[in-house]
């Protein structure tokens, strides 16, 4: 397998775009990883992860580093202004015309962790990309609806009151520090992010652009996956929401538990990383793409 990087150019920095392929592979799938972290939730330096797995099964598969995340230089501090309207508008659109530069490809396909998912999909509801063949989803939410001891312990007290706080002391919201995640955040990006886990309404808060009546076309395919030992920023039934948030026509929602026939009750992060999911839920994951491509 090889490894090759780019570097993005951005006005607060450089991100690197990771490419992961052997000879002869040709069909494309680009990944955008989440919340409190890089590119490598998708793969490691040692050959494991979902990232080499498909790569054996004849893809070419790029990876972001959102700007301050992994190896993008500078990484996050003090007022480092990246907003989530950027990613959205400017840095997926610009990852994708650099893929399709490089490959020749127009037409590819999205994946997304976690917060990755909302982003592309938020790039989807903005841009209709026609020439997307099919998007998953791991563990992707947009709302945290579920109400719960767990939920008002995580989300109203750790993710909105004390990351407020934590962004007005230190200008950035210090994750890795605080032992919240492995990557730290810059406080716009934040401060967008929390608006939408909280709020019905699917606006952003920079244009006004209402996502809720923008998914008024034809998505490509979509799978939803997300493991039921995933109590909070993956709950079942939140990204059950999520689904029926963007009015597609064809969707596979499923969950990946002992009880449905799998290995683990997988969670928010061993979904990508646990030893079993190559031999388990990432079969499924491949013959989705399988049927687009």
């Amino acid at each position: 397998m090889n490894h090759e990087k780019y570097d993005i150019k951005f006005p607060q920095g450089t991100s690197v775009l990771h490419r992961l392929t052997k000879e002869g592979n040709k069909k494309v799938l680009f990944l955008v990883h989440g919340y409190f972290e890089d590119g490598k939730i998708f793969y490691s330096n040692s050959g494991k992860g979902f990232a080499p797995f498909i790569v054996k099964e004849g893809y070419d598969v790029f990876i972001c580093d959102l700007l301050g995340k992994g190896e993008s230089k500078p990484l996050i501090a003090r007022d480092f202004d990246h907003s989530q309207y950027e990613i959205i508008t400017r840095d997926i659109p610009t990852y994708i015309n650099k893929i399709r530069e490089i490959t020749g490809q127009t037409d590819i396909s999205l994946g997304g962790h976690s917060w990755g998912g909302v982003v592309i999909l938020a790039y989807m509801a903005r841009f209709r990309d026609q020439n997307i063949k099919s998007i998953i989803t791991f563990g992707s939410k947009r709302r945290i609806a579920r109400k719960n001891l767990r939920k008002i312990i995580a989300i109203n007290f750790g993710w909105t009151w004390y990351g407020n706080y934590l962004v007005k002391k230190y200008g950035y919201l210090p994750a890795a520090k605080m032992k919240m995640g492995n990557t730290d955040e810059p406080t716009k990006y934040y401060q967008q992010a929390d608006i939408w886990v909280r709020e019905k309404q699917w606006v952003d808060p920079e244009d006004g652009f209402n996502y809720h009546e923008k998914f008024n076309f034809t998505l490509p395919p979509l799978l939803f996956i997300t493991g039921k030992g995933d109590k909070i920023l993956g709950h079942p039934k939140d990204v059950k929401l999520l689904a029926n948030e963007i009015n597609a026509t064809q969707l596979q929602y499923q969950v990946i538990g002992k009880r449905n026939g799998n290995k683990q009750n997988y969670d928010h992060i061993n979904l990508l990383t646990h030893k079993d999911a190559p031999s388990d839920h990432f079969k499924i994951v491949l013959d989705f793409l399988e049927k687009f491509n």
